[in-house]
């Protein structure tokens, strides 16, 4: 078995997360990653002790953002340091940033400084806000730069309350998919043109990009999407949210309007066949507050598992509102490989990236366990040509981290 991206190098100076995730993806399929990082480790390594995020003893934001990966610690302060990443990105593919503007140009490692040491590389960055503009060197975070500056907050407000908060990293992973995207088509070109490039990604394109349905309408003039509360919703069997007796939610989304006689079937409300208020697709739209008020009625009366058995039973297009809990042990999920043990741990399982490749003997790496902060800097440096000695000088002026 082979993995399509073996023989990869990838020298990653990144932090947090979105970045740190696409050269996961990267690595998942065969990339030789090598993280480098400050002595004391990128800072969400630590992300399970922030205030807010679910409290446990196992740095769990790691394994999404660090697996399968190589550590080398540089103080990229440090003269010493900035000759060692030179060296490391010398004979690499693919140097993968998201550092501002002003650091890559103090720490030494813009597009130009690493393209003067290695013309054919592909040169990924990834920022909050894209290249030009006002806002180009401003700080930008997926919860500021993907949700809320993109549209997407307000759109997701629910009506008459107040935002609601993104799922931590959401915007991130996202962006991190299409930073791989560009890396993969810089890597393409390079590919039949032997020539390098410059790729890029920003939070806010990405927002904008997830909310290009109501973007693009704005765009024509269009005025914004009404909001509702639940109950008032004005497509009663396509996207219409109900509320079960154990209090659970579904949401039902037949398009086909000839697939309503599988609703009534499913819960043998016969009673509704012949309601004229609903016979054709005009007329359910005229009475939808009617129709959505005799569905809730509906499936108010059973339990989820009960809603569940029978709309399944007749072929509605439905889904259980499912907690992140009930995700990890969601059979359908667990067969399609969505939470791979990650090897050297106790059982710890992780997140599979998004991207499946098959056939020809091709297969994806199973994830690795994280390395410690600075785990490969001594084996790396010496592979570059670093004596003992010039390692030992180098630890103890701080230049670089040793193994903690």
């Amino acid at each position: 078995m082979s993995k399509i991206l073996e023989g990869i190098k990838v020298v990653e100076v990144a932090s947090m997360a979105a970045a740190p995730s696409a050269t996961v993806i990267l690595a998942d399929l065969g990339a030789e990653v090598i993280k480098v990082e400050p002595p004391m480790g990128d800072l969400w390594r630590y992300g399970n002790q922030v205030a807010g995020m679910p409290p446990s003893k196992i740095p769990y934001t790691t394994y999404i953002q660090n697996r399968t990966k190589k550590s080398v610690a540089l103080n990229l302060k440090d003269p010493k340091a900035q000759e060692v990443l030179a060296k490391l990105a010398a004979d690499c593919d693919v140097f993968l940033t998201n550092s501002p503007r002003k650091v890559q140009q103090a720490l030494k490692h813009t597009y130009d400084d690493i393209k003067a040491i290695n013309p054919n590389v592909v040169y990924a960055w990834i920022n909050g806000f894209g290249l030009e503009g006002p806002d180009k060197d401003a700080p930008g975070f997926d919860m500021t730069a993907w949700y809320a500056r993109s549209g997407m907050m307000e759109e997701l407000r629910p009506k008459d309350s107040d935002p609601v908060p993104l799922p931590v990293g959401g915007g991130d992973l996202n962006t991190a998919t299409a930073l791989f995207g560009a890396v993969m088509a810089g890597l393409y070109h390079r590919e039949r043109t032997g020539q390098g490039s410059f790729v890029s990604t920003s939070l806010l394109n990405n927002g904008i990009w997830a909310n290009s349905s109501m973007m693009q309408a704005a765009l024509v003039g269009a005025p914004a999407m009404q909001k509702f509360h639940r109950t008032e919703w004005p497509n009663p069997i396509s996207g219409g949210v109900y509320k079960t007796k154990d209090s659970r939610y579904i949401i039902i989304v037949e398009l086909n309007p000839n697939n309503v006689d599988n609703l009534r079937d499913a819960f043998g409300a016969d009673y509704l066949k012949g309601d004229e208020r609903f016979a054709t697709p005009e007329l359910r739209a005229k009475n939808s507050a009617e129709l959505f008020a005799e569905m809730q009625k509906i499936v108010g009366e059973h339990d989820l598992a009960e809603v569940s058995k029978r709309l399944k039973a007749f072929g509605v297009n439905f889904s259980v509102v499912q907690t992140t809990e009930e995700c990890t042990r969601d059979e359908h999920m667990i067969a399609n490989g969505c939470f791979p043990e990650v090897e050297g741990t106790d059982g710890i399982r992780t997140i599979d990236s998004p991207i499946q490749i098959q056939g020809n003997g091709l297969e994806k790496v199973k994830p690795q366990n994280p390395p410690a902060v600075g785990e490969h800097t001594v084996s790396q440096l010496t592979a570059l040509g670093y004596s003992e000695e010039e390692i030992k000088a180098m630890a103890e002026a701080h230049a670089i981290g040793l193994p903690r």
